[in-house]
């Protein structure tokens, strides 16, 4: 593979690349890899030292493949990263949470909802819901312990309650 750029362009490349492949096969098993991305963000990784970016990717021969260096883990790559997934969280526990209770009113409060009203009440709460995470973080998040009960148990329940 033949690149023409400049090394702050291939520096660009290379944190484009890496994070993309982060993203794909980050929490994949090396066996279960997306094998064209590995793949290339390994040719990627190879080309470094052409651009004088050696401090950043490393070949490790314990595990056979171009890696990156732990300085271009603590680089801005890592601010990237970190900026990304802190605003993925927040805006996945604000919908997620705010799905489980429209549902929860709809079944336990109007069950005669629309689906037109059920995202209505979701918008609310998503505002509701990042309003409250804005300004309390997780403060008020509490983990309410469901009871766990063996199979056997289960069994000795749903007959008293036939």
């Amino acid at each position: 593979m033949e690149i023409k750029c400049t090394k702050e362009e291939f520096k660009v490349l290379l944190d484009l690349v890496y994070a993309g492949n982060l993203l794909i096969n980050g929490m994949r098993e090396v066996n279960e890899r997306i094998a064209p991305h590995a793949e290339l963000e390994q040719k990627i990784f190879a080309m470094a030292k052409e651009f004088g970016l050696e401090d950043y990717i490393e070949f490790d021969e314990e595990f056979k493949e171009y890696m990156p260096t732990r300085a271009y883990e603590n680089s801005e790559i890592n601010d990237y990263i970190d900026a990304y997934e802190d605003k993925v969280f927040w805006e996945e526990l604000v919908v997620r949470m705010a799905r489980r209770q429209a549902l929860n009113e709809l079944g336990d409060e109007n069950p005669d909802m629309t689906n037109a009203e059920l995202r209505n009440r979701q918008i609310e709460l998503e505002e509701y819901y990042e309003d409250e995470f804005i300004e309390n973080g997780i403060y008020h998040l509490k983990w309410i312990k469901p009871e766990i009960q063996s199979e056997e148990e289960a069994k000795a329940k749903a007959k008293r309650e036939q």
